[in-house]
């Protein structure tokens, strides 16, 4: 066997690892849940569940349905865990939903053996499944009577406590629904190549590239001032990954001509192994506070069927959010990038971008990343010669290399001088690389770092 199929196979045994896991944990949870786990609580749950019942008769039943023209016929349900509210039964289905998801997926990349029937009986209950939650996002059942807007914002509301309730419990131990994930990007950077633990990864991870506001409603009129939060959860910690947080005495002002969020994440890589949920809390300042509008509350469970936008929609407008998933990725925070000597210094600003390629790619076509772009002088007395990034930590292939590009503006807005750099991505440690650009020489720090998993087991290692 050769080395790399000896990795493959590794690597189907740690997801397999990991799946096994995250059952464990799962039917625990459910075990507690419901009082399961004493005997008076088992004999009370029997007692509730008593009605006869014949299971292979129930999967005839839906086969029969399903391989017919009957879809939109089936039978209604009782709503699941006996809850007491039609609200809470909705959210443990689509966590049920959620975590289906992730299963199917472990037997996709472990190339699982599926029958073809069973693969077609699974597609159409995805389809009607798809279906239900269309209906529900028009209709919205239970904010049914508000308006759109207040039944968006209702909807939101009811995914914060949904997902307190779920994911900042005791079992999954995530925290409250705002905090913000602490994950350092640069967890293994101060390793050696040699000796660095088993729970760093090169992975699957997002590139994030822009979030675009667009299609605004007949009541709003550009410019806007907007403010508030877009940010990202993955399964590492599932907390907030920020894109964009703005305070409304910090908002921003945009226009039709750039209509983009200035965005100042991710703090740290995005792992994209398994769907990203991806949440956006967006007002328009107008008068007092009180008279600001909510522009977007909207979340998006993004699984990458469209690898290159997840879109989210509102009554007064629409956004893209534009970004791409990077293969075997590390990531790499820019520590600092510093002109030292000759006489300009930006008068009228710049522009700091990257991107990431591999060799034989023609690295001019590959798409960037903007980490600062601005009209005004870029730097302030007291910096030394620091350029200050709005974003420093981005997704590179290991295999790869991240092309940093630097411009220095005219008044008119033209480019004045150029300069490109290009480094090639490492699984840890600090690279440090020098160009020039102008009267300038350009000293570039990047901190290189393996992805984590799960942050719990970064735990256990200590």
């Amino acid at each position: 066997m050769d080395l790399e199929a000896k990795r493959d196979l590794v690597d189907s045994l740690r997801r397999y690892r990991e799946t096994l896991r995250w059952e464990t944990e799962f039917l625990r949870s459910e075990v507690t849940s419901r009082g399961l786990e004493t005997i008076a609580g088992r004999k009370e749950y029997l007692k509730e569940h008593t009605a006869p019942r014949s299971l292979s008769r129930e999967l005839l039943d839906l086969k029969e349905q399903l391989s017919g023209q009957k879809i939109a016929g089936l039978p209604v349900v009782s709503l699941p865990y006996l809850v007491p509210r039609h609200e809470e039964a909705l959210d443990l289905l689509l966590h049920e939903a959620h975590k289906l998801g992730y299963r199917i997926q472990s037997l996709r990349e472990l190339a699982a053996p599926i029958s073809l029937e069973a693969a077609r009986l699974l597609c159409l209950v995805s389809e009607r499944c798809a279906e239900i939650a269309r209906i529900i996002a028009r209709q919205g059942s239970p904010n049914s009577g508000k308006s759109s807007a207040d039944a968006a914002i209702a909807a939101y509301s009811e995914r914060s406590e949904s997902w307190e309730s779920i994911w900042g419990s005791p079992v999954s131990r995530s925290g409250g629904f705002n905090d913000i994930t602490t994950l350092s990007p640069m967890y293994f950077t101060p390793f050696a190549p040699a000796i660095i633990p088993y729970t760093g990864f090169a992975t699957k991870a997002l590139q994030i590239y822009s979030f675009e506001i667009s299609d605004l409603n007949d009541c709003l009129k550009w410019p806007l001032y907007v403010y508030g939060v877009v940010a990202a959860r993955d399964v590492v910690d599932g907390n907030r990954n920020l894109l964009f947080s703005r305070s409304r005495a910090n908002c921003q002002v945009l226009t039709e001509k750039d209509p983009f969020l200035h965005l100042t994440g991710p703090s740290r890589a995005i792992l994209a192994e398994y769907p990203v949920d991806f949440e956006v809390e967006l007002r328009i300042k107008d008068g007092t506070e009180c008279q600001d509008k909510a522009l977007m509350s909207s979340a998006n469970h993004h699984s990458f069927a469209s690898a290159d936008s997840a879109v989210f929609f509102s009554c007064l407008c629409s956004a893209e959010l534009s970004l791409q998933t990077v293969y075997g990725a590390v990531q790499a925070t820019i520590l600092s990038i510093r002109l030292v000597g000759g006489e300009s210094s930006f008068e009228y600003g710049g522009q700091v971008s990257c991107s990431s390629y591999t060799e034989g790619v023609n690295a001019d076509a590959c798409r960037e990343v903007v980490l600062i772009d601005c009209d005004e002088k870029f730097l302030e007395d007291g910096l030394d010669g620091y350029i200050s990034l709005s974003r420093n930590v981005v997704t590179v292939e290991l295999e790869g290399s991240l092309k940093i590009t630097i411009k220095e503006y005219t008044k008119s807005r033209l480019v004045a001088n150029e300069a490109q750099l290009d480094i090639p991505a490492q699984h840890c440690q600090v690279s440090k690389g020098e160009c020039v650009l102008g009267g300038h020489n350009v000293v570039v720090l990047i901190a290189w770092s393996l992805l984590v998993r799960d942050k719990l087991d970064n735990l256990v290692m200590g």
